[in-house]
């Protein structure tokens, strides 16, 4: 009887929590659908988020800082992403990679990465954007701003987006060195 007890209480514990914490999955954008030219131009790699001990943030570790450059490419369904990273050891390290954007799809892939699928959501804060990429057992949430610098608020929006993705490590990209000068 305790037993049952305690389970209808830890139960009802659970429903409270849950009706607390609101995962709103409207802001879902469909990438065949967005703005394009709202996404031209100079952007900064400011956070990330993974599922604990997934090993999805590994790569952006030995970051310092990531400045992209988006740019329309000869072909309409493509986006092209020019960047330059910083590492911790002060090195910069060049990349390149082409999103595709088909009709009526919710979702980019990127040439080359067959498997890679990424998704677009919307933010209160108007200069950013967040990205989920996910490829084989990798999911991760990327969060880009026009600014290298972004309000604590924003931040704590893309921490909450994360937890209700179920993403429980967050990274944020330190920043403490220059910037690679970006290739025009």
């Amino acid at each position: 009887m305790i037993g049952n007890t305690w389970s209808y209480i830890l139960y009802l514990y659970g429903l409270v929590i849950d009706s607390l914490i609101v995962c709103d999955n409207s802001d879902r954008l469909s990438a065949s659908s967005v703005n394009r030219t709202e996404y031209m131009g100079q952007w900064y790699f400011l956070a990330a988020a993974a599922p604990s001990e997934s090993r999805a943030l590994e790569t952006f570790k030995v970051m310092d800082n990531a400045e992209f450059r988006v740019q329309a490419s000869t072909e309409q369904e493509k986006l092209v992403f020019i960047a330059t990273v910083r590492v911790k050891d002060g090195s910069c390290v060049p990349r390149k990679w082409i999103y595709i954007l088909t009709d009526g799809s919710t979702e980019l892939r990127t040439e080359g990465h067959p498997d890679r699928t990424t998704e677009l959501f919307s933010s209160k804060c108007s200069k950013c954007v967040i990205l989920k990429e996910t490829e084989n057992n990798i999911s991760r949430l990327l969060l880009y701003s026009r600014s290298p610098q972004l309000e604590e608020e924003f931040i704590e929006e893309f921490k909450e987006k994360a937890s209700c993705e179920g993403y429980k490590e967050i990274l944020e990209i330190p920043q403490t060195l220059d910037y690679c000068h970006m290739e025009k």
